[in-house]
């Protein structure tokens, strides 16, 4: 993970559990403009939002990570889409739901579930 996302400041996690569906953007559009503004965003992929795992699957995401926001996705939920390491965006962290339970009870850490 980003040493950004483990310095202990106040940061934001977003859960992501929507897949491709295009009227659901405006949450990936929010961790860009989090980015952007300067703010630590961490980005999990979670049941149906691993699909969005894959490069190329959202400009959105493609942007989240060039601004510098970390991007991870669950790894239960990976092995039941058939989704392999091997095909998953650079930089992305595979993590089980145990270290996003540390994410979640971190009182440091503000969580937007999606």
């Amino acid at each position: 993970m980003s040493e950004n996302w483990e310095s202990g400041t106040p940061r934001l996690l977003l859960i992501e559990s929507q897949g491709r569906v295009t009227r659901d953007a405006g949450f990936r559009r929010d961790a860009v403009t989090q980015v952007l503004t300067g703010q630590s965003a961490l980005l999990f992929l979670v049941q149906d939002g691993v699909v969005l795992a894959v490069p190329g699957s959202d400009s959105d995401l493609d942007r989240f990570q060039k601004e510098g926001g970390v991007l991870a996705a669950d790894s239960f939920s990976l092995d039941q889409h058939g989704l392999g390491t091997a095909e998953l965006r650079p930089e992305l962290s595979v993590v089980g739901m145990d270290v996003v339970a540390g994410w979640i009870l971190d009182p440091a850490v503000r969580v937007v579930w999606h």
